[in-house]
């Protein structure tokens, strides 16, 4: 049986042309680029790594607005926490005026000795 196969004119492997560009060890958070108006290229010094230049820009521009969207979030939680503290604050003054007033009208105890306490 095995003599019945035979093996496919031009089957054999062909050599590896293609590679991946893999990523350096670590993460990198391309904080420092460089800008070059000759070759108008965009390049981080850390990991060398070349970005399209409108691709660059357009994440940019979304992480801004996404640090934007948060800090109008964060700013009006700020806003809602102080006014929540302001009325807590206003409730406690005028709760300590109401047992000021509750004090004041309650007789002053005397015990079986006829102390005031």
């Amino acid at each position: 049986m095995a003599d019945n196969i035979r093996q496919f004119p031009g089957a054999e492997i062909p050599d590896q042309t293609l590679s991946v560009e893999r990523e350096p060890f670590g993460f990198c958070n391309h904080d420092k680029i460089s800008l070059d108006g000759h070759a108008r290229t965009v390049r981080c010094t850390k990991c060398d790594k070349v970005f399209d230049p409108f691709d660059f820009l357009k994440n940019e521009v979304r992480r801004l607005q996404d640090a934007w969207e948060r800090h109008r979030d964060v700013r009006a939680k700020l806003t809602d926490m102080n006014d929540r503290v302001e009325a807590l604050k206003k409730e406690e003054a005028r709760l300590k005026g109401r047992i000021k007033t509750a004090r004041a009208k309650v007789e002053p105890a005397i015990d079986v000795r006829n102390r005031n306490l």
